[in-house]
């Protein structure tokens, strides 16, 4: 019995010795396959125009900001992406904020003053997103329901990645 324990012994020291030994690769080159293009607009209040369809449910009304952004060539369109990321501060007390991707749909409080003199305090989803072309990017605030967005008062940050890839 010792003599078989010794030899299991033994033989898991042969298998621990000789399954361990370093080897080391040597990477010649490495081809790169993307570049990537990331910049930061700064969005102010004066930056929005309003683009103004009729005033029911359904209707095409927004905010939209446009930028150049040369990064975007007619090869990114064919053969690359454009994403976009916004900064979102939420707990301003604290200055606690996160990026969040675009599109990026957030309920907003709305108070509605009738003529009566009475408020309503409704939540309304407005939605952010980023459409762009060769050359340009144009952020969009939109209600889900159609009417106008509310005014934008804040600035806001968002920040545009252009990634071209370099295989066709």
């Amino acid at each position: 019995m010792k003599k078989l324990n010794l030899f299991a012994l033994l033989a898991i020291a042969v298998i621990m010795l000789t399954g361990c030994r370093k080897e080391y690769y040597t990477l010649e080159t490495v081809e790169p396959i993307a570049q990537v293009f990331s910049c930061e607009y700064t969005v102010k209040p004066s930056d929005w125009k309003y683009f103004e369809g009729s005033n029911e449910p359904g209707s095409e009304n927004y905010f939209y900001a446009e930028f150049e952004n040369p990064d975007i060539t007619a090869d990114v369109l064919i053969n690359g992406t454009v994403t976009a990321d916004i900064y979102w501060l939420y707990d301003e007390q604290n200055n606690f904020g996160s990026w969040r991707p675009l599109p990026y749909v957030y309920p907003m409080e709305v108070c509605i003053n009738y003529n009566d003199g009475t408020t309503n305090t409704i939540i309304v989803a407005e939605n952010i997103r980023m459409e762009w072309v060769k050359g340009m990017v144009t952020f969009v605030i939109q209600d889900l329901d159609g009417y106008a967005p509310e005014d934008i008062t804040n600035s806001l940050t968002i920040r545009v990645t252009v990634i071209k890839n370099l295989r066709k």
